[in-house]
């Protein structure tokens, strides 16, 4: 392996050697790739303890054996093939009281732990706000309590959103004044009937999008006021987590969060369009930055004993910038270059400022055509699902629209801080810099991951799907051709005008002709 030499000069290796780390959240994209980070490059740690809750009849054993299955822990199994024996369920759940840990395993915790990553968190842009509220802020309280009581804890690494405080423009690398206090929030959810909590929703987070980010942001308030002072903290703000770029390999996703939702259905020719600026700044970092700057955050904090909280952007937009306009260009060309399979219609992503435009669009790309397929699964006797599958996909879109029309400044000085503390070896296996990060290649692998880890499509019938793909573009350049043959006819059979300027024009090149005719004789 490639970092064995320099396990002895990595100052962050040696500080997490015969460590003891307690996560929430593992389960999750970013959870996952943390673990498989810190058995990787981290081996000599100690142990990892996991939060895992029951989920559709299977245990917190079975569900990790169940993770330790992925195609993300291949590499690490071929050179450490006991790795699972450094990792240990702790069966709970943050949304019960002492997140439904036994007393026998708070113990354990208690006595072991060092370094704490919370994770955990309901990412749903629609989540109910008495959930958001419960998993995202209460939750926290409760990872903040028990890791007050941790004797040996050195670091807490709290993971927060870059878009906590989307109400601003400028967003610097600080706590802001929350929108309420969390004690008053957690309160009102307590006591108020859930109905009234939904009606009075948009009410309550006024300015901002959705229940996540309002939620985001008073848990960052409340882990100010609870660990200032207190205990070793650290808040690490990621901002759209995307796929891997370089680890454990290129392109590893396991979700349809954020841009991967867009890229599937644009692939399929689903969506054609969608309300945002390809001025904006699209503010993708790939999911294996945002790991190590957890690591590299939980070093800081705890071998230099930081004693103020500090806070990290971890963004793109200001060091390496993307736009909405190159992903729609990119994710295009990626996508017609390795197509996936049971293409809709050819992929044509197209991001507009108008809302009229969209409206169009829609109506005539997406909702006729659905419409079309769904008339003839019934004429077969199949259930029609097009329709259906649009009335989704355009909810799921209108969550986005928000983010891709929008543009943020985000200040970066404590990653540049953080990574002249680092020493060369480290810098390069806990790599937090996108300023090599080239987004064409990145996007491309974003969307061959796409079909080959999320869709798990076949990669040797890609031939196969390129066929397909120029069959379609043959069909649709046919179609487009006999209807503007149809719309001309139609314009010259009846528009008497239209048949005048014909007939004078028909009748002037007639003239010209003979006229030039005529030259021709005399000269000849």
């Amino acid at each position: 392996m490639s970092f064995m030499g320099d396990f002895q000069t990595s100052e962050i290796i040696n500080y997490y050697k015969n460590k003891s780390i307690f996560i929430t959240g593992a389960t999750g994209f970013l959870g996952k790739v943390l673990i498989e980070k810190l058995l990787r490059s981290c081996y000599d740690l100690k142990k990892i303890y996991i939060l895992v809750r029951h989920k559709k009849g299977n245990t917190p054993l079975q569900r990790l054996n169940e993770l330790f299955n992925c195609k993300l822990f291949e590499t690490l199994s071929q050179y450490y093939p006991d790795f699972r024996d450094k990792v240990e369920a702790i069966e709970g759940d943050l949304c019960e009281p002492s997140m439904g840990i036994s007393i026998e395993d708070q113990n354990k915790l208690f006595e072991n732990v060092n370094i704490v990553f919370h994770s955990a968190a309901t990412v749903r842009f629609d989540e109910p706000l008495k959930v958001a509220v419960d998993m995202n802020i209460i939750g926290t309280k409760k990872v903040i309590d028990m890791s007050k009581r941790m004797t040996n804890l050195e670091a807490l690494v709290h993971v927060s959103t870059a878009y906590a405080n989307c109400d601003r423009q400028h967003i610097s690398e600080v706590v802001y004044n929350p929108p309420v206090q969390p004690e008053k929030i957690i309160e009102a959810v307590d006591w108020i009937e859930e109905d009234l909590v939904k009606l009075l929703t948009p009410k309550v987070i006024k300015h901002r999008p959705n229940t996540y980010t309002y939620t985001k942001a008073i848990a960052e308030s409340l882990v100010v006021q609870e660990c200032k002072d207190k205990i070793p903290c650290t808040i690490v703000r990621p901002s759209i987590v995307g796929a891997s770029w370089r680890e454990p390999f290129p392109g590893w996703i396991d979700n349809f969060n954020g841009p991967t939702a867009l890229f599937a259905a644009i692939g399929k020719g689903i969506l054609r369009t969608m309300i945002g600026n390809g001025n904006s700044t699209a503010d993708i970092i790939p999911v294996d930055i945002p790991v190590n700057m957890m690591i590299v955050a939980g070093w800081y904090t705890g071998a230099k004993k930081a004693k103020d909280i500090k806070v990290y952007n971890c963004t793109t937009g200001q060091i390496n910038r993307l736009t909405w306009g190159m992903v729609e260009r990119f994710c295009e060309e990626s996508l017609l270059k390795n197509p996936l399979e049971n293409i809709f219609l050819v992929p044509h992503p197209k991001f507009t400022n108008y809302r009229m435009v969209k409206f169009v669009r829609h109506f005539f790309e997406e909702m006729i055509p659905s419409y079309i397929m769904d008339l003839y699964l019934r004429i077969i006797h199949k259930k029609p699902i097009f329709v259906r599958l649009q009335s989704r996909i355009k909810k799921a879109v209108e969550t986005l629209e928000f983010f891709t029309s929008t543009e943020w400044e985000f200040t970066n000085d404590n990653i540049f801080f953080v990574s002249n503390e680092m020493n060369e070896v480290d810098r390069r296996i806990f790599n937090i810099d996108v300023k090599d990060l080239h987004w064409r290649s990145y996007i491309e692998q974003y969307c061959l991951g796409t079909k080959k880890y999320l869709l798990k499509e076949d990669m040797s019938k890609v031939n196969k799907c390129r066929k397909e793909l120029k069959n379609l573009i043959r069909l649709r350049n046919i179609v487009f051709s006999l209807v503007i043959g149809t719309i001309i006819k139609m314009a010259l059979l009846r528009s008497v005008s239209f048949k005048k300027i014909s007939q004078f024009l028909f009748r002037f090149i007639l003239t010209i002709a003979s006229k030039i005719s005529s030259m021709l004789r005399v000269f000849g």
